[in-house]
């Protein structure tokens, strides 16, 4: 038997419970405050664009604006209550620590839906963010190319791993998704699908490792991306039967994406059409994902890192999710979903100066394929403000 997991995704939305990109318009009601402290600032790019189509690329006529005028000026409700701001080609979060600690999932059983759950501490810049990630995507969604790095020498970094739909080509990176029971991975009544290797599509699972085909991945389409290292004790509890393999590690990490979200407005009315991608700390898909038997709602992990919360929304939204009774905290100034051409953008993990995180729509893309490495003077110019730029100080709740 396999799961719908859509369906299985809207009936945890209804209840607020749902560890996953589309689930948490929860912390975006109410006021704007409760998104935290948020410094706006604007500059004129210097950077060269990659076209000249101010439709197409966004460091093209950066608007000269003050940061009050930001928000204040521009704030307003669309879809279902989501606060959204400015169109913006940069946000930089600050401040990103905050020492505590989730409750782990320490046991799980397939058949009664017993759940053990033990308090586990953290600490450090970036904290949670600092234990191992798994990146997960959602369609309507053209991947063309994502590759992740890690700290190497003198401010350099090394590539762990790599995806590259036109050549295929898949280093140290594993597809997998909620599809257990269908040629890998199990499922059962209290817990639903496992993990187990995702199809080519995204849609389905598999008996062995597949990689993502070069072709659009259609709405409801999801999978998860691991490293090819298969799990051990360091990866904490996993659901037994499940397929799982380790989080990307580190603090630091440089995670870059080239992709497309087009639009699928015959699924507006079924709940699609709202491309995602985030990160999750690798414990959460290892035990229940959409289940409650994982460490999200205690606050273990999540980073959504381009969002569009509503069917055929043309905005996507950047959120931290803390645990702490559901509550977030992201910025509500947006990206422009890219319905056309791809883009590419640069998520830059720094644990130095209490924690940031830079997430940058770094423009229309210019084809070229991801390095093997990157030299410390190309880290900075991914860090580095360029377009509009907000500023938002991480909350320490």
């Amino acid at each position: 038997m396999i799961f719908d997991v859509p369906k299985i995704i809207a009936a945890f939305v209804a209840f607020g419970a749902l560890p996953g990109a589309n689930a948490f318009a929860v912390g975006r009601f109410g006021s704007l405050s409760y998104h935290g402290n948020s410094t706006i600032v604007a500059r004129q790019s210097d950077i060269a664009p990659y076209d000249t189509d101010p439709a197409f690329n966004p460091h093209l006529n950066a608007p000269d604006i003050s940061s009050d005028q930001l928000c204040r000026d521009h704030r307003h409700q669309e879809d279902i209550g989501n606060w959204y701001c400015q169109k913006v080609d940069q946000v930089i979060y600050t401040k990103v620590t905050k020492p505590g600690t989730y409750d782990a999932v320490t046991f799980m059983d397939n058949e009664s839906g017993a759940c053990t759950k033990t308090p586990r501490q953290f600490s450090g810049d970036l904290a949670p963010y600092n234990e191992p990630l798994s990146i997960i995507f959602r369609g309507p969604l053209r991947l063309k190319q994502f590759s992740v790095y890690l700290p190497g020498g003198g401010g350099s970094y090394n590539r762990i791993g790599e995806y590259h739909a036109a050549t295929q080509t898949r280093n140290g990176v594993m597809f997998l998704g909620n599809r257990g029971g269908a040629g890998s991975g199990v499922v059962s009544g209290p817990f639903g699908a496992s993990l187990a290797y995702s199809s080519a599509d995204g849609l389905a699972g598999a008996s062995s490792p597949q990689t993502i085909h070069d072709a659009p991945l259609v709405s409801h389409s999801e999978f998860v991306v691991t490293t090819d290292q298969p799990c051990d004790d360091s990866c904490g509890y996993r659901r037994p039967g499940a397929v799982t393999y380790k989080g990307f590690p580190g603090s630091a990490r440089v995670f870059l994406f080239e992709f497309s979200m087009p639009d699928e407005p015959q699924h507006n009315g079924d709940d699609g059409n709202k491309p995602a991608i985030w990160l999750l700390n690798s414990r959460i898909p290892n035990t229940a994902q959409y289940f409650a038997c994982n460490c999200w709602k205690s606050g273990c992990g999540e980073l959504d890192v381009f969002e569009v919360l509503a069917p055929g929304q043309d905005k996507a939204l950047s959120t931290f999710h803390l645990g702490d009774d559901n509550k977030s905290a992201g910025d509500a100034n947006y990206f422009q979903r890219p319905k056309g051409g791809p883009i590419k953008v640069a998520l830059v993990m720094d644990a130095t100066k209490g924690g940031t995180v830079s997430i940058k729509n770094m423009g229309a893309s210019d084809g070229a394929r991801f390095g093997a490495s990157l030299s410390a003077d190309q880290v900075e110019n991914l860090k580095a403000k360029s377009g509009t730029v907000s500023e938002f100080v991480y909350p320490n709740h």
